[in-house]
């Protein structure tokens, strides 16, 4: 059974809870702007087992719902996140839209090298070793947007530590864990 809807009151607290922690200038953002939340839900695939979030335009929102009422539709828009226990992540779509949109602030972003940007592709986490800018302030658990020298959101990864410790960190020490990355759709089973 495929449920394909506008999200709603409590898919919208979670949402909004989540990109909260993230900054609060997302929220003013989408208040802003006309945007709606959609949100699919298939009950018959045991690999789609979260609700999966996507991100509709208020203009194709209408063209949706006319077409929703005859046709059963599985995915519109931008792949936003999916909810899982409650709270909603972010996928790598919906980074770079917020990116795009210069809505995800500074303390969000770490850029790494080249070389980082290849073991980041292959799954690894991120080193010390490979990070050329990352914000002064973070702290453990933060989620950040990792680009590359080409200013191209590749992974969403957690920080592992608080700034403070940064500086004492070795070369071949773990800053964040890798969440999700580009290279994570070539790995994936087909």
């Amino acid at each position: 059974m495929n449920t394909f809807r506008l999200i709603n009151k409590i898919e919208k607290s979670i949402i909004n809870n989540s990109l909260l922690k993230l900054s609060s200038e997302i929220l003013s953002y989408f208040k802003k702007k006309d945007y709606r939340f959609y949100i699919f839900v298939n009950d018959d695939q045991a690999e789609s087992k979260f609700p999966l979030i996507y991100l509709v335009s208020y203009e194709n929102s209408n063209i949706l719902e006319e077409r929703l009422k005859n046709e059963n539709i599985i995915t519109a828009g931008i792949y936003f996140g999916f909810i899982k226990k409650g709270i909603f992540h972010l996928s790598l779509e919906g980074a770079e839209f917020l990116c795009n949109h210069q809505t995800l602030p500074n303390s969000n972003k770490i850029t790494i090298s080249e070389e980082g940007e290849k073991s980041i592709l292959y799954g690894n986490d991120i080193l010390k070793s490979v990070i050329t800018i990352i914000p002064p302030e973070f702290k453990k658990n933060n989620l950040f947007a990792v680009f590359n020298q080409n200013n191209e959101v590749i992974a969403i990864a957690r920080a592992t530590i608080d700034s403070s410790s940064f500086q004492n960190l070795k070369f071949n020490q773990k800053v964040a864990q890798n969440l999700v990355d580009r290279g994570y759709y070539l790995r994936k089973r087909q």
